[in-house]
């Protein structure tokens, strides 16, 4: 009999956690035999190889870099930056060995005009694709976001079709939001990975978060987006990544708040129908007399209890029925966020069709913020408004 942990105790209330704790098996994605020796170089590969491959003859200096990139400036166009924002390796465009990929900032700094004539490109996202041949690195592909989201594919081909660039403080639908690489995964197993990108924000005190899925297409058009509706959409994994986007952003939310004012939060965010939000409430949430905060916290509130209801909305009717809102609602009550280091493909185990994550969970302990692994394997059912969360079986790994 499968052994069943609420899905909000395996994000939060990480103390009192009743999963079978392992023994600390490495979460990162194990290679197969064939694979171990090509993915071994392309981990080692460092980001200056891999600019050297996507730009011959160009020389790149190293810039001080920030907490979450890697920043490069060309030599003798200072004006032309280039970020590096993280990579993945997977089996992206080939089921025969793994390929690695590097997603690119470009920018222009100062006010300068140098992306252009030192790279010849724009402004925007772009993603260096690298092969092993021979035991070598090889370029496999530069490929650009479009400025919708909805396509990476070959340079060449966005500029004959006019295509422009994504920019992030243009295009990005999230407010302050940036994209960072996620996962790569075969969510619909057809042997070739979808690229999944994480992209977030935080606006006004109230943070967003969607992980964007693309999906390979073939040469020349590399990868299309998967809808948040329609027939792509009904991929088991979707709903696993729209709950993790969800229960990230309110964390991030809330995760400011501590002590009294956050429990008092908990208490109006788990009542349902949502009462009023008092002035009393918004008192111990902010500064009284501070309108601007209250505000703030006004808004938070309310961003928070969207961002629950959308996630227990992808629980299945059975399970909705087994975790009333309220119960719902106050397992979050420590969480301050969630990152996805894994997904692995959809498996059928009988009559259950099962997706399996890692994850590192947040959750605020007095004034600390505490992290834990979990390895948790989700049962999915279909129901007619699309796949949803059933169960969950899960236990805790060691930090790397």
């Amino acid at each position: 009999m499968r052994r069943l942990v609420p899905a909000v105790a395996i994000l939060t209330m990480l103390g009192a956690l009743a999963v079978a704790c392992g023994g600390g098996e490495d979460a990162t994605l194990t290679p197969t035999p064939s694979d171990a020796e090509p993915y071994q170089r392309l981990a080692e590969l460092p980001d200056e190889a891999v600019l050297a491959l996507a730009f011959p003859g160009i020389t790149f200096e190293p810039s001080t870099p920030s907490d979450a990139t890697s920043t490069f400036l060309v030599l003798g166009r200072p004006g032309a930056r280039l970020d590096v924002l993280g990579r993945l390796i997977g089996h992206l465009t080939r089921s025969d060995q793994p390929q690695l990929a590097t997603l690119l900032s470009l920018k222009e700094s100062g006010g300068g005009q140098d992306l252009q004539p030192a790279l010849g490109l724009s402004e925007g996202l772009y993603m260096v694709l690298v092969d092993i041949e021979g035991g070598q690195p090889v370029l496999g592909g530069l490929d650009v976001l479009d400025a919708s989201a909805t396509e990476l594919l070959e340079v060449a081909l966005a500029q004959d079709r006019g295509l422009l660039p994504f920019r992030e403080e243009v295009d990005n639908p999230i407010a302050n939001g940036a994209v960072r690489p996620a996962v790569a995964s075969d969510m619909d197993n057809d042997g070739v990975d979808e690229l999944i990108l994480l992209n977030a924000g935080v606006s006004e005190g109230v943070k967003s978060a969607a992980y964007l899925t693309f999906d390979w297409s073939g040469a020349g058009l590399r990868w299309r987006r998967i809808d948040a509706d329609g027939a792509s959409a009904r991929i088991p994994g979707k709903a696993v990544l729209d709950y993790m986007a969800a229960v990230e952003a309110a964390g991030g939310t809330a995760e400011a708040w501590e002590g009294s004012p956050r429990a008092l939060a908990w208490e109006w965010l788990s009542v349902s129908p949502p009462e009023p939000i008092s002035t009393e409430l918004l008192a111990q949430l902010a500064p009284e007399g501070n309108t601007d905060a209250q505000a703030t916290a006004r808004r938070k509130l309310e961003a928070i209890r969207a961002l629950l209801e959308s996630a227990y909305d992808l629980l299945s009717a059975d399970w909705q029925r087994m975790n009333p809102w309220t119960d719902f609602v106050y397992g979050f009550r420590n969480a301050t966020g969630v990152r996805l280091e894994q997904l692995l493909p959809p498996q059928q185990e009988e009559e259950h069709t099962l997706v399996e994550v890692v994850i590192t969970a947040a959750s605020r302990e007095g004034s600390t913020s505490v992290d834990r692994r979990f390895r948790v394997t989700y049962t999915v059912v279909e129901e007619a408004s699309g796949w949803r969360l059933d169960s969950a079986d899960a236990r805790e790994e060691s930090l790397p």
